[in-house]
């Protein structure tokens, strides 16, 4: 989304938020739609404008988000961050490491057009998902989720959260 002139609007509603940057990044934004985008197809990939030559961020970072929602805790993971519970003294994993020679992974990168060499992503990251690296999200044909490295997380959920917390 950063490529493209969305993902510029976002910040700028950020920034309006944090009354920060927001006058420099709203000056900078050229806007070839009107209206309300929520029945517009996203095409993100192929917007035009003065932003559209931006390659992305370069380098990335893994996240684990836990939410407790009633009596369920949902943990979402996207590369090799963790999340451990403890039940009475025992701990479980919640989210497991995005390693390029996990099968599903494995596959991913292949069919995107990426190469596994020594463990790592076409032979330079050792995780097959993550927040930014945009180097590894440039095929403009497939989705996020399809792309050599995403940041698509896995997301385990678990029940009786209330017995779960000691």
């Amino acid at each position: 989304m950063m490529r493209g002139q969305r993902g510029w609007r976002e910040l700028a509603i950020l920034g309006d938020k944090f009354n920060k940057f927001s006058g420099m990044i709203e000056g900078l934004i050229w806007s070839p739609r009107s209206g309300n985008s929520n029945d517009q197809v996203d095409n993100w990939a192929f917007e035009e404008g003065p932003h559209s030559d931006f390659s992305g961020p370069t380098s990335g970072s893994t996240a684990c988000v836990a939410v407790l929602r009633n009596n369920q805790l949902f943990v979402a993971n996207a590369g090799d961050s963790r999340c451990v519970i403890s039940r009475k003294g025992q701990a479980y994993n919640l989210s497991r490491d995005h390693k390029p020679d996990l099968e599903v992974e494995k596959e991913r990168i292949l069919k995107a057009g990426g190469f596994i060499h020594a463990g790592r992503v076409n032979g330079c990251l050792n995780l097959a998902r993550a927040i930014g690296d945009v180097e590894f999200k440039q095929n403009k044909f497939l989705p996020a989720e399809k792309q050599i490295v995403t940041a698509n997380p896995d997301i385990n959920t678990v029940s009786a959260v209330s017995k779960v917390a000691e």
